[in-house]
């Protein structure tokens, strides 16, 4: 079941990447007014992984918003999220139809991310602000508070992707991700492609709400009466030929990070590497914490309830950090 937000804003793409003058984001903001008279005001920016779009992660969103709602100390709060599509994805493919961007990078997606917390001025007008990304979206987000350090005041990030080596282009081109480039990513009708999900393994473990939303909101009506992929399998293609070099380069970025950030990993994700989580750590043990959950790299859409403590551990911890400065 899709969110509907508050408000929608479409903006420009940040001005210093190509497509600067024509690309458009999309852009949902998601208010929920505090129960009684508002003392402050905390906003959180969710940005999604590649090939998929902001309403695959509602269900997380929803349970989040709820979890906080539970809390007697956020009576007073209003709440706002955030949630976008990145180029080439959900909505944000619509309005770039056509336009598709050999020169794209994970790059282009942290300075969009920046966009759009510049244009809804995320920043100065939230006394809390928090991002929490998965995947592409989660690494896009450390390279960003990296090249503007203190532009959130936490992040979480959920199977973030880090390379502590360069993986040989040979053994990359045999990996599952290449897959993307020989999907079916059309289909008579969306029953039919739902059907037809539900026999691989990949979507089975899937909650039913997310993978409904990503049926009914991650395709489009084509002109011919069937269903495709808003995401080009193309672009879906292109973006993992790039994880490489810009899970590389944050990797190494991710020791200079000045904020509580927290990563959870999944013991039955490609992403888990024992050595690498435990380098992670060492490199900035001030800032970062590693917890590791059972479930794929997929989990923020399998399992959307084992994410929510996740985030407030480290909501919790920011807040004994600002707590601790005050004394």
């Amino acid at each position: 079941m899709r969110l509907i937000p508050t408000s929608t804003h479409i903006i420009p793409v940040h001005p210093a990447t190509d497509g600067w003058d024509v690309q458009k984001l999309a852009v949902e903001k998601h208010e929920f007014p505090s129960p009684a008279t508002s003392h402050q005001k905390i906003a959180f920016l969710f940005s999604h992984s590649n090939g998929f779009h902001k309403e695959a992660y509602h269900p997380l969103i929803r349970r989040f918003k709820d979890q906080l709602r539970s809390l007697k100390e956020y009576d007073h709060t209003d709440i706002h999220i955030i949630a976008w599509d990145s180029r080439f994805h959900g909505d944000s493919a619509r309005l770039n139809q056509g336009e598709f961007m050999p020169t794209y990078r994970w790059l282009d997606n942290a300075l969009d991310a920046k966009q759009v917390i510049d244009k809804l001025e995320l920043k100065q007008n939230y006394d809390q602000f928090i991002g929490v990304g998965h995947s592409f979206g989660a690494t896009s987000m450390a390279l960003l508070e990296s090249f503007y350090p203190h532009t959130f005041d936490a992040l979480c990030l959920l199977e973030p992707v880090l390379k502590n080596e360069f993986i040989p282009t040979k053994i990359r081109e045999t990996s599952d991700v290449y897959a993307s480039r020989t999907r079916r990513d059309e289909w008579p009708n969306r029953e039919e492609c739902q059907k037809f999900l539900l026999k691989r393994p990949f979507w089975r473990q899937f909650h039913p709400e997310a993978l409904e939303n990503y049926v009914n909101y991650g395709m489009y009506d084509t002109d011919q009466g069937t269903i495709k992929l808003k995401c080009p399998k193309e672009h879906e293609a292109l973006i993992f030929s790039n994880a490489n070099a810009e899970g590389f380069i944050t990797y190494n970025t991710m020791k200079t990070l000045e904020i509580p950030t927290h990563c959870t990993f999944a013991f039955d994700s490609f992403m888990f590497d024992v050595n690498l989580t435990e380098s992670l750590i060492q490199s900035n043990p001030k800032n970062i914490t590693i917890e590791c959950i059972k479930g794929g790299h997929m989990v923020p859409c399998g399992n959307p309830d084992s994410i929510i403590p996740q985030i407030m551990k480290l909501i919790e911890r920011l807040n004994r950090i600002k707590q601790a400065s005050k004394l």
